[in-house]
């Protein structure tokens, strides 16, 4: 007998005309980019690319482009400092490039617009301020695969420890990016900062709920990390999480460096010991493929 409590699954087709907006709720090197390249790179295939308008707004991109050229004004001034002066205006170029790809979209082509951005608080106004026509505009959220979400001592965190610390370890491995590598000192800071913004952060009850975002706003699962070996939350875990995750301020770098910086710098270094270059994750990429050409070619499946 079908369990009567079992909701009917949907499918939302991708219509032309129609403006879809993708963005990946993640950590940093959380799998965004990943995802993002591979849904370019099979929209952008030679039976596909006629079929689909993709535009990518990325706000990392935006913020390294206004930084180097605020810094070509003021020589005098590095990267960083120019980085950390840009914030304002970034958020304003950020806006404008989104309405600036939704007047380009094509009432021939499924119109694809990703949104590189990581803002869980910000989500009810980005929706109020651009998904303004609910008969043609949808937006989709991407969320990684977690089994077993942190709550160490009521610290409550939407993702895995397995998540948290592959997310680290390819920071750590990460070089060439717009605007933060595994080798700037502030990385660890930063990283922690983003996983702040997600403190008692509830998916279902936050995101999911008819009542506060409509119902133009979807929901789709994407294996972005490995969780298959369950990583147990061990005693230096509980300290960091305590000690450090339940005071921290989100990118007061300074403070965080200066009341918290040999807590963190002796937690991650036991991290890289135990799982850097240990073969313990899997490597998630081919998977993510596998489901971006299911998405594409199905649609979204949502219960509503």
């Amino acid at each position: 007998m079908e369990n009567p409590q079992k909701k009917e699954e949907k499918i939302l087709p991708f219509e032309k005309g129609k403006i879809y907006f993708f963005m990946s709720f993640s950590l940093v090197c959380g799998g965004k980019s990943t995802f993002f390249e591979e849904i370019k790179t099979q929209t952008g295939k030679e039976n596909e690319k006629e079929k689909y308008n993709i535009i990518l707004v990325s706000s990392d991109k935006i913020r390294e482009e206004l930084s180097l050229k605020m810094q070509k004004d003021n020589p005098k001034m590095t990267f960083k400092q120019c980085f950390d002066k840009v914030g304002r205006d970034t958020a304003k170029e950020f806006d404008t490039q989104i309405k600036n790809a939704i007047d380009s979209a094509d009432k021939d082509k499924i119109n694809i617009i990703l949104v590189d951005k990581n803002y869980p608080q910000g989500i009810k106004k980005f929706l109020e301020k651009f998904c303004t026509n609910k008969d043609s505009m949808f937006f989709i959220v991407f969320i990684p695969n977690i089994k077993k979400p942190i709550n160490i001592n009521n610290i409550k965190f939407p993702f895995s420890l397995n998540y948290f610390i592959q997310c680290y370890l390819r920071l750590k491995n990460r070089h060439g990016h717009e605007v933060l590598n595994g080798e700037d000192e502030s990385s660890k800071y930063v990283y922690i900062s983003f996983l702040k913004l997600f403190q008692n952060f509830d998916f279902d009850k936050r995101l999911k709920s008819s009542e506060e975002y409509g119902k133009n706003i979807f929901f789709q699962i994407i294996d972005f990390t490995d969780e298959k070996n369950e990583i147990q939350i061990e005693t230096n875990t509980e300290k960091f999480f305590n000690n450090v995750m339940r005071k921290i301020k989100p990118f007061d770098e300074f403070s965080i460096k200066k009341y918290f910086g040999n807590d963190i710098d002796e937690y991650f270094k036991a991290i890289e010991e135990k799982y850097d270059g240990k073969n313990f994750f899997e490597d998630t990429r081919e998977l993510i493929k596998n489901e971006i050409e299911d998405l594409l070619k199905n649609g979204v499946m949502f219960d509503k």
